[in-house]
């Protein structure tokens, strides 16, 4: 193993620890606090399995990773399955360690923190095998880190529905990731030539795969925005819609008023209010002033107003509104706080006599924009669960809708006009509501493409093993029947050496006698022991090695010589044994004086430049149980005779009787 392995892991540990302590306790942002303190918690447990790994403590390894492993498991089928089957926002509430907000909590990390989590702990419980895929888990992590790099300084119009996990994350997983490779990667050089086979193209689809999520997630997100957007604009245009239909129908009750030529009298004034803010309840107050300005009539939509309190309000009203009170044209204040503490936008509608056109007063007609803006909101956003709306004059939030505890990455605005003034509305959806609404097909377009590669990469590595074991094992065969081979020619130079003469490449005494044809249908037949004259001379004059050399000269001219069916032998020393079948005496003694006649003539001379010559013993026997030894024997003695009466001249002996005993070996060495 490499031997910073330790030294790296406890790089990355340190890094988590630190990351840990800045992103929970400095950082003021609870929701990436909460994912990111959980990618680095997962990404610690990971260290620690790795650590225990190197140490050999295989059973603590596994404890450490397994469990972060489920859990990235649960988090990834969050992202992939459909929203009633594993609720997304029962995931995405966080485990907060103080009261609200959670400043400390733990909220599920993004999906390609994920991705890189489970890819680091999967490498891990593989160990080293590149047959499982090893390999590719650290490309698909590299992948994976690329893309968050990517996303953490380049980020573009590609906003994350998860917060990634920052910069801390990124280097505790390029630690970790540097360091499992280094420590695998030498033990993969027997298989490297699989491992680029599969890892290729895998690594092709996974990056495919990538480009596609981020294409589709980037579509994904727009699409949110879109309808978040239009949603936005759908509640500003409801907003403004209600407030134009509250004055329409007090510009209906003003039109009475001015064709009636007078203002109401109270007992009139009280039942047309009240009936008026019956039916629009967000109204804050409805006010009568005469043309002087003064407050004569004053109806609450809380309580019911009366004439002595009006001077009351007045003086809490008047010095915001005292400038477009006493407009000639409809006018409208700026948003001020109302009498009962609402904050509100108040509507200046004079009232003029429809003979005289003289002003009779001025109606004021108080909006309260938490109920006007609460109202508009869907029933169940209402609570603030689903989204956070906030309305802003300027820079100045004027009201606001208090959101959910986990935010959206991003919000909307919409502009709009309340009577005179314009406001921006502000809509954040809260992250479990965007988790329901978003597609699912950018996840699980990404799962299924790293599932595929490592699929694909599966079948290529297996594929080439298995090509390389046929390989091997047809060498193997190869070599097998080569080895048969060369062991085959082995046992018939065995066989051959043990029934032949190695010097002269004749058969050797042994295998002639076996040779030799029992049956008497194959006679006559005829045999022939010859002895050359005066060897041992040759042998102590001329050397061993010319001693040799005439008997193999001898042996081929013997060789040359033998007819189809005849059997040659060295039957020791310098003695041959000849056997010619189907022949009689006249004819084998013929062929003995031709062998006579070419040894002498063979070139082969003693030292003093006689000829090598030799002695032949001839037995011919046509009938009868043929008997070797006794054939021997009486060759043998014919031999002797050949000797006896000056050398180099053939000998014929009578045959055996028949029925002579062979049992014993009669013949004797003759003198050279």
């Amino acid at each position: 193993m490499h031997p910073l392995r330790i030294p790296l892991t406890f790089a990355a540990l340190a890094l988590s620890a630190a990351g840990l302590w800045a992103t929970l306790v400095v950082s003021d942002t609870a929701f990436g606090a909460s994912s990111t303190g959980t990618a680095l918690c997962l990404a610690l447990l990971i260290g620690l399995g790795q650590l225990a790994w190197y140490h050999q403590r295989l059973w603590l390894s596994q404890c450490l990773l397994v469990p972060p492993l489920v859990i990235m498991l649960v988090v990834l089928a969050s992202y992939l399955l459909p929203v009633p089957w594993l609720s997304a926002p029962l995931l995405d509430q966080p485990l907060a360690l103080t009261s609200s907000p959670p400043r400390w909590g733990f909220s599920p990390p993004s999906l390609l923190d994920t991705l890189l989590l489970t890819c680091l702990s999967l490498s891990l419980l593989l160990r080293t095998r590149a047959s499982l895929g090893t390999p590719l888990m650290h490309a698909l992590a590299a992948l994976v880190w690329a893309m968050l790099a990517y996303l953490q300084w380049w980020p573009g119009t590609m906003i994350p529905l998860a917060p990634m996990a920052g910069p801390w994350f990124l280097a505790v997983a390029a630690l970790l990731l540097v360091t499992q490779f280094l420590t695998v990667v030498t033990g993969w050089g027997h298989t490297l030539p699989s491992i680029m086979r599969g890892l290729g193209p895998a690594f092709l689809i996974a990056s495919a795969a990538m480009g596609v999520w981020y294409l589709q997630e980037s579509e994904a997100n727009h699409q949110l925005m879109d309808r978040a957007q239009r949603e936005s604009d759908r509640l500003a245009q409801q907003i403004t819609s209600r407030i134009n239909e509250k004055l329409l129908a007090v510009r209906r009750l003003r039109l009475d008023w001015e064709l009636d030529g007078a203002l109401p009298d109270p007992l009139r004034w009280q039942a047309q209010t009240q009936a008026f803010l019956a039916d629009f309840p967000n109204l804050a107050f409805i006010a009568l002033a005469g043309p002087e300005g003064r407050l004569r009539r004053f109806q609450s939509a809380r309580h019911t107003g009366l004439d002595r309190d009006a001077a009351r309000h007045v003086g809490l009203l008047m010095p915001d509104a005292q400038d477009t009170a006493t407009s000639p044209r409809e006018s409208a204040s700026s948003v001020l706080t109302l009498p009962d503490g609402a904050r509100g936008i108040i509507s200046f509608l004079p009232v003029r006599s429809s003979a005289s056109h003289q002003r009779m007063g001025t109606i004021w007609l108080a909006f309260d924009l938490d109920r006007l803006t609460t109202k508009a909101m869907p029933a169940k956003a209402r609570d603030g669960r689903v989204w956070q709306a906030t309305l802003w004059a300027g820079k100045r939030p004027v009201w606001r809708l208090p959101g959910p505890d986990i935010e959206g990455p991003w919000s909307v605005s919409s502009d709009m006009t309340l009577l005179t003034h314009p406001l921006r509305l502000e809509v954040r959806p809260s992250h479990a509501l965007l988790s329901q609404l978003k597609l699912h097909y950018p996840a699980a377009s990404l799962c299924a493409g790293f599932i595929v590669a490592w699929l694909l990469y599966q079948l290529l590595y297996s594929r080439h093993q298995q090509r390389q074991q046929h390989h091997q094992i047809a060498d193997t065969n190869i070599e097998l029947r080569r080895e048969m081979r060369r062991r085959s020619r082995l046992q018939k130079n065995i066989e051959w050496l043990a029934d032949h003469d190695d010097l002269t490449g004749l058969l050797n005494r042994r295998k002639f006698l076996a040779s030799l044809p029992k049956s008497a249908s194959q006679q006559p037949l005829s045999l022939l022991l010859c002895d050359l004259d005066h060897f041992k001379s040759i042998n102590d004059q001329q050397g061993h090695q010319a001693g040799d050399r005439a008997l193999k000269r001898f042996a081929e001219t013997v060789r040359r010589r033998l007819p189809e069916g005849g059997l040659a032998a060295r039957y020791g020393g310098e003695e041959f044994v000849i056997y010619l079948p189907q022949g009689n005496a006249a004819k084998a003694r013929e062929w003995a004086e031709s062998l006579r006649e070419a040894v002498q003539s063979s070139g082969i001379q003693h030292v003093d430049g006689r000829p090598l010559t030799v002695c032949i013993g001839l037995i011919t026997q046509a009938q009868g149980r043929v008997a070797p030894k006794d054939l021997l024997h009486q060759a043998d003695l014919a031999l002797y005779r050949a000797k006896r009466r000056g050398r180099n001249r053939v000998e014929e002996a009578s045959a055996a009787p028949e029925g002579a005993v062979d049992s014993t070996d009669l013949h004797a060495e003759p003198g050279g």
